[in-house]
């Protein structure tokens, strides 16, 4: 166990990337703006945006006392805009009930909207270097790997995944959780990749489980879990996932604010081969996007108006 934690702090300490969130001292609202943002979302993407994104609200109590529609447009680019409600959404109840001081433990981050089990571990640790495990797809495939010589496969059950927090809590070294859960993360994305990892390279090998799959002959190891596909549609003979277009249509919004057009209209903005039989499936996407509070729909003779929820 400690020999393991050593052992990726190690390389840590040469392979490190520099993350703008990364900070000395550490800053903890940069720490949550980055784990919001970085929820299904590439590091370079998010580099950019975090910068902008900082400028505009550089303090929690900026972000709390902004409007939904500001903080709508200030997320463009990133995705999964309802990620920035719940922000919006933290970020006032932080200031609300904590005087605008984010809680450093994982039990009271958790009661906090937009905190599931891993933002709060990953704050606590990230954020406050408190031993708290936080486990995203990155460690659990690196620890399923190492320990148990597979990739994690079907979803776990309490019971395993009470296991496995209890497996990453001891391995974490003493007062150095927030550099070796980033080393964690920097391990799982240049090193133990969930395709194609880099085996050879890897200073665990001698004592991982999973090494022995390894195939020097195709370059691959066994195992490789696939994702399980999401609701969506065809576009161009390809599927593409139904939240791909919520995105196209809040970005439409954002540059189009307040102006009434046709559903036809907005399905051909959103889908390059739109045809009129879509016509329900966009509504549905409209109404879905009003319902989670992004936008407001008012409906003007045979047109729809739509605006950014202030």
């Amino acid at each position: 166990m400690i020999q393991f934690g050593n052992m990726i702090l190690q390389w840590y300490t040469k392979y490190k990337r520099d993350l703008p969130w990364r900070t000395k001292p550490i800053n903890p609202y940069g720490v949550v703006i980055s784990e919001f943002m970085l929820q299904q979302t590439q590091v370079p993407r998010v580099i950019e945006k975090f910068h902008e994104f900082m400028r505009l609200f550089p303090t929690i109590t900026d972000l709390a006392h902004a409007s939904k529609s500001d903080i709508i447009r200030a997320w463009s680019g990133l995705g999964y805009n309802r990620r920035a409600l719940l922000l919006h959404k933290f970020a006032q109840e932080v200031c609300e009930k904590y005087d605008g001081i984010i809680p450093q433990l994982s039990k009271e981050l958790i009661a906090l909207s937009g905190i599931g089990p891993y933002t709060a571990g990953s704050i606590a640790s990230f954020a406050f270097n408190k031993s708290e495990p936080a486990i995203d797809v990155n460690v659990r495939r690196i620890y399923m790997r190492y320990f148990h010589g597979r990739d994690q496969g079907a979803p776990m059950g309490k019971k395993q995944e009470k296991e496995l927090y209890d497996l990453v809590k001891k391995t974490i070294p003493n007062q150095k959780s927030c550099d070796f859960h980033n080393a964690l993360m920097d391990f799982g994305s240049l090193l133990c990749r969930r395709k194609k990892p880099l085996c050879p390279q890897c200073p665990l090998t001698k004592s991982c489980t999973f090494y022995p799959l390894y195939d020097k002959k195709k370059d691959n190891v066994l195992h490789i879990v696939k994702k399980k596909q999401e609701k969506g549609v065809i576009e161009n003979g390809k599927h593409v996932p139904n939240r791909i277009f919520r995105g196209r249509i809040v970005e439409f919004v954002r540059n189009n604010d307040g102006k009434a057009f046709t559903i036809t209209t907005l399905g051909k903005v959103i889908k390059k081969d739109y045809s009129v039989k879509e016509r329900l499936w966009v509504m549905m996407l409209v109404q879905n996007l009003e319902r989670d509070g992004l936008i407001h729909i008012t409906k003007k003779d045979a047109k729809l108006q739509l605006r950014l929820q202030n």
